[in-house]
């Protein structure tokens, strides 16, 4: 037997914008991990997870990604047919860049089976293959977050920047319980850059002037109140993108009278997760009491910056992002 590991990732910044070119930052979520084992088997190739067991052929079309870098990584490397189980702790469809951590998890671990060498440079290959088929037209931001496992700066096309973030920030992500649809929203947001571009591509170059600042907040001395303000501005323009939803916009509201200096959607939108800035880990856990109350299923806190803390009990965890 052989496994294989990947973390989540989350976006603070960017998100849609960076498939056009502009910046977003992302961080590991290394609270949330994704493991593979691959076993012998005498049948044909199977892949067994929580939303599917059977052969490779059979995969469903939300496992067409996995299932055509299986057989990619197959024809390159194996010799015999096997086993891959994948065991997640990373809710699905929740903007965490579950996808590609399975990807990676299940690539890793194909490679540690068959006793070949898999450089990053081939791993973010074999990842970016799969989410192209996920996601339709996916910027990359999160395999190169899922493969580097570091906080990074993204522009499309552009070298990768590894981030470190000299303040500690506290931080409080919520998960609405509902699937984001980020397949739909990408291609909803194409359309209105493609039928209103002068409307829309203004907003998408805001969002990639609000990842400037917010990465000259971070790298700086921080100011949370300017931080917040500008995911606040984010939110607004994400909603004009129409790839906010009630649920979210429901635990962003919580998040705000609650103390948050700001909040807004991470990742593709319409369901998954929200995440909000807030000035102590006595206020995170007072705002995690309260989103629960409103109805998240899942709510966790992390930090971002120098330093770490032990993990906090119930559904709440802690991230050190540097």
């Amino acid at each position: 037997m052989a496994t294989g590991r990947a973390t989540a990732k989350l976006i603070l910044c960017g998100e849609h914008a960076v498939v056009y070119g502009e910046p977003a930052i992302a961080v590991p979520f290394s609270q949330a991990v994704i493991e593979t084992e691959v076993l012998p088997t005498n049948q044909k190739t199977k892949f067994s997870s929580a939303f599917f067991t059977g052969d490779l052929d059979n995969m469903p079309p939300i496992l067409f990604g996995i299932k055509e870098m299986v057989e990619a990584i197959l024809t390159k490397i194996g010799t015999e047919p096997v086993l891959i189980r994948v065991l997640t702790e990373i809710p699905i469809g929740r903007g965490l860049g579950s996808s590609a951590a399975v990807a990676a998890s299940v690539a890793r671990a194909l490679f540690a089976y068959f006793k070949q060498e898999l450089t990053d440079e081939a791993l973010l290959e074999f990842v970016n293959q799969s989410e192209k088929i996920a996601h339709g037209n996916p910027s990359g931001i999160d395999a190169v977050t899922v493969v580097t496992e570091k906080p990074v700066w993204f522009e499309r096309d552009l070298a990768l920047e590894t981030m470190h973030f000299h303040e500690k920030l506290f931080l409080v992500v919520a998960d609405t319980g509902i699937p984001s649809e980020t397949r739909a929203a990408v291609a909803d947001v194409g359309r209105l850059l493609e039928t209103q571009p002068k409307k829309f591509k203004p907003m998408i170059q805001e969002l990639g002037n609000i990842s400037r600042e917010i990465r000259k907040q971070l790298e700086g001395e921080a100011d949370i109140q300017q931080v917040g303000k500008a995911m606040n501005a984010a939110q607004a323009i994400l909603e004009e993108l129409t790839v906010s939803d009630a649920s979210l916009e429901k635990l962003i509201h919580v998040a705000l009278q609650n103390g948050a200096a700001g909040a807004k959607l991470t990742g593709g939108g319409r369901g998954g997760c929200m995440v909000a800035l807030v000035s102590s880990k006595k206020q995170a856990e007072s705002l995690v009491k309260a989103l629960h109350e409103a109805g998240a299923s899942e709510e966790w806190i992390f930090t971002i910056g120098e330093g770490t803390h032990e993990s906090n009990s119930g559904s709440s965890h802690q991230y050190s992002a540097y």
